[in-house]
């Protein structure tokens, strides 16, 4: 490894100590573009916080230095050592590995810490096992699978759910996994990208714990007061304040955003914003991929979302408000 890396190491190595409270840990699960860092740092902004950002994702340097999780097929269920995986959390909740902290000069780094929220886009078929071994706090973010698709650009596990036998037992019908096969082999990149979205989210979406928080993107940003107080009770946090403020700061990867979603962040009125910032993806959508969608999305017998309305199906929400807000939104776009 080159030395400027292993200083960087070293640096992030001893600039947190992390000392476990009596607060279970928190798992943040949600797909790629999903609006999961974002999350993350509203989580993050509590006193005592430390996060871990995609510490699964084999892609990152960090991860891969670890050498506990070589690839992708370390983080599927046919594939996988999920005792590998498990322990290698457990380490990191144990202030192990130091190399894998935050960078010193990242939003919301602190040098004490006794509680820590991760960032996974893996390990779905481990979300109740992670809950129980980590002893952790589970919450489940879900965003539309449109806003989702359009702003991904890679799709790194897509073909692995094809071969895995455990998610087609869990589709539990040949013929739509046979179709879903095909439609990804000769469709378009969006397609495959909803298709990658409903595996991402299949096990969550079919054998859900209520144990879990669900939350939704979109609610997130419409409702942020009342999303406030559920995370801050829910999930034992106290500094309302803080989280507040954080709900209206964008994400660190911002830059990672299209223009559309850099645009609306600029826009002066709140509530256009927040319109915008969920409702801005049907501009962009042919009547085509609509249709494209829809047919994936019964194909996978999901249907969390209606793929013409921004906001996820009623169960999904948890106030009362929050289709009159994006209603009331509309009005003033």
């Amino acid at each position: 490894m080159h030395l400027t890396t292993r200083l960087k190491y070293a640096i992030k190595t001893m600039a947190n100590v992390h000392r476990a409270g009596s607060a279970p840990d928190i798992f943040l699960f949600a797909t790629p573009r999903g609006g999961s860092t974002w999350l993350m740092e509203i989580i993050a902004s509590q006193p005592g916080l430390k996060f871990y950002d995609e510490p699964l994702n084999p892609r990152r340097e960090n991860v891969a230095w670890s050498g506990r999780i070589p690839n992708w097929e370390s983080l599927m269920p046919d594939t996988g050592d999920a005792e590998q995986v498990i322990g290698f959390l457990q380490d990191l909740q144990a202030g192990r590995h130091g190399f894998m902290n935050p960078t010193p000069f990242r939003r919301h780094h602190r040098f004490f810490t006794n509680r820590i929220v991760f960032k996974i886009h893996e390990i779905e078929h481990l979300i109740d096992e992670v809950a129980r071994r980590c002893s952790a706090q589970i919450v489940y973010l879900l965003r539309h699978p449109i806003a989702t698709s359009i702003s991904r650009h890679v799709l790194p596990r897509l073909d692995l759910f094809f071969a895995c036998q455990y998610h087609t037992a869990l589709l539990n019908d040949p013929v739509c996994h046979a179709e879903i096969v095909s439609t990804a082999t000769h469709g378009s990149f969006f397609q495959r990208a909803v298709i990658s979205w409903c595996y991402e989210n299949l096990v969550a979406l079919r054998s859900p714990n209520p144990d879990w928080l669900f939350v939704t993107y979109e609610e997130l940003v419409l409702n942020p007061e009342r999303s406030c107080d559920l995370l801050l009770g829910r999930l034992q946090l106290s500094d309302r304040a803080a989280m507040l403020q954080a709900f209206e700061r964008p994400a660190s990867n911002i830059e990672l955003s299209h223009e559309q979603t850099l645009a609306a962040l600029h826009s002066p009125d709140a509530r256009q914003r927040r319109y915008r910032l969920v409702a801005k993806w049907q501009n962009e959508i042919s009547l085509q991929q609509y249709a494209e969608a829809e047919h994936v999305l019964a194909l996978f017998k999901v249907d969390a979302y209606d793929v013409r309305s921004p906001l996820a199906a009623g169960h999904f929400l948890h106030f009362d408000d929050t289709e009159v807000i994006l209603q009331n939104s509309a009005t003033i776009k």
